[in-house]
């Protein structure tokens, strides 16, 4: 099952921090000119040559209500609860696994339903790998999930992929759903293992390894439009991975699976446009995160490798540039070009004082790095979209423009900091002279007084001698305060 997959591991790794060293020359980047996408809303489910557009099942209920999970935790003794989805009677069927999307106010999810509650089953066993998830996705329906040791069922996540393997009784059903990041272009490929193929099977780990009673799922069916009485597809085949993706049967496919290294991919035959969308799906990091690569020109059954940052097979990054993150691939198809989105964190841009247009994409050429200008597609208060377009896939940096962080904080402001210090210096060493004086000024008036005009001219004559030239518009003010004061106070001595 996971032998024959392409690769496609893609890691974001923070590199550094974002107030870094001197800047690199780019083009910059264009602002919000770009109108955010639009919600995509067709779907399809391929298996193989075959492929099916398919609807979300609407309803007016979270997918949790739709599904209506129960056992002894979630509902009460009066109540009936045989650990089985009670929402989905009317969809289910005996020794049947049913797919479908929901629609409902919390979002898109993808729902699985083995087998028919109060059916003539004998049970089942069944283990999904659902690999291509994107970030945000999670299990937020288990059947089963409680506390004992008659819970068999396991639940498995890693970076890009979700899974689980279930094993249920007579009368009964297993099933889950997954959310999260389903609303945008996604492509889930669900890699099967059905009755005697899972790990499950005669596994004697199990607290009753015979709990399946024998029983088998005989057919797999997506289910497409009204929530009440939908269309049914059966699928082809019970062992043949099946992906639902966004778009339409006229786009290329592409199949997801694991690997030890991580998630692999496989691009399908191209269609006419010969275009092809990937999702990066393996990594994440607080600053950023890459969403999606739309490639040109793709060669048929093209293939995407992984490569590793910082090794001898990609270029390194200049020393005068800092990254966010990073992202290398590897390509065996002729033509690499294509667009990428990516978004960057809103809180990690505002600590820092960032705006978004000092945001820049630079993209690795053979042992060059070149500059792309990102457009925000989309700016929430969680975070800003961009997209950009690239030529090469030998490796990809989110990086910020240095110049910026040294304005805000680099060596501009700790020269100005040192000429007010001197300034400051200069006043102290005014202030001082100009005291000074004064009691000079006072002793000599003590011997013979003589006139106001004298001592204010012999005053402002000293401080202006005593100072460097920089200084002698603070020293002619401090002469023209004390001459003040000097007149004050013979005026009041003089009645």
């Amino acid at each position: 099952m996971r032998s024959n997959r392409v690769m496609l591991v893609i890691g974001l790794v923070v590199l550094a921090g974002i107030v870094g060293p001197a800047p690199i020359e780019t083009g910059g980047v264009a602002t919000a000119s770009a109108t955010p996408s639009d919600a995509n809303e067709t779907y399809v489910v391929e298996q193989g040559t075959f492929c099916q557009p398919i609807e979300p099942l609407e309803t007016n209920d979270s997918v949790e209500s739709f599904y209506d999970y129960r056992n002894h935790e979630t509902h009460p003794e009066d109540v009936d609860r045989q650990y089985s989805s009670y929402g989905t009677q009317h969809l289910q069927a005996d020794d049947t696994s049913i797919l479908m999307l929901h629609e409902g106010p919390d979002g898109l999810s993808l729902v699985m339903v083995h087998d028919r509650l109060d059916g003539e089953t004998s049970g089942g066993i069944v283990t999904f790998d659902i690999v291509g998830t994107p970030a945000d996705a999670e299990w937020v329906v288990q059947d089963d999930k409680y506390d004992s040791v008659t819970n068999m069922a396991e639940w498995y996540h890693g970076d890009g992929w979700l899974g689980a393997s279930w094993i249920w009784t007579d009368a009964r059903t297993d099933g889950g759903a997954i959310q999260g990041g389903l609303d945008d272009a996604f492509a889930l490929t669900i890699q099967p293992a059905f009755n005697e193929a899972s790990p499950f099977y005669n596994n004697d780990d199990l607290h009753d390894p015979d709990w399946h009673n024998d029983g088998e799922i005989e057919q797999w069916e997506v289910l497409s439009g009204d929530s009440q009485e939908p269309d049914r597809t059966r699928l082809p085949s019970l062992a043949e991975p099946v992906t639902i993706r966004t778009g339409t049967c006229d786009e290329p496919s592409v199949t997801y699976d694991r690997s030890d290294d991580g998630v692999d991919a496989t691009i399908g035959a191209a269609a006419a446009n010969g275009s092809g969308g990937l999702q990066p799906v393996a990594g994440s990091s607080d600053a950023v995160q890459f969403d999606t690569i739309e490639l040109s020109d793709v060669d048929p059954d093209g293939t995407i490798s992984p490569r590793t940052s910082g090794t001898d097979q990609t270029p390194a990054l200049p020393d005068d540039v800092d990254a966010l993150s990073t992202l290398a691939l590897a390509s065996d198809m002729n033509e690499r070009s294509g667009t990428i989105t990516f978004s960057v964190d809103a809180d990690r841009l505002h600590q820092d004082e960032i705006e978004a247009e000092d945001v820049s994409l630079f993209e690795a050429d053979g042992d060059d790095w070149h500059a792309s200008d990102p457009v925000v597609r989309e700016e929430t208060d969680d975070t800003y979209e961009f997209e950009a377009s690239i030529t090469s896939l030998d490796g990809l940096a989110v990086t910020i423009l240095q110049e910026t962080a040294s304005d805000s904080g680099g060596g501009s402001s700790t020269d100005d900091e040192s000429q007010i210090g001197d300034e400051s210096e200069v006043e102290a060493q005014t202030g001082d002279e100009s005291e000074a004086e004064a009691q000079t000024g006072d002793e000599d008036e003590a011997e013979e007084e003589p006139s106001e005009a004298e001592t204010g001219a012999a005053d402002e004559a000293d401080a202006t001698d005593s100072v460097p030239e920089r200084g002698l518009a603070i020293v002619a003010i401090v002469g023209i305060l004390l001459f003040g004061a000097t007149a004050w106070r013979r005026w009041e001595e003089n009645g």
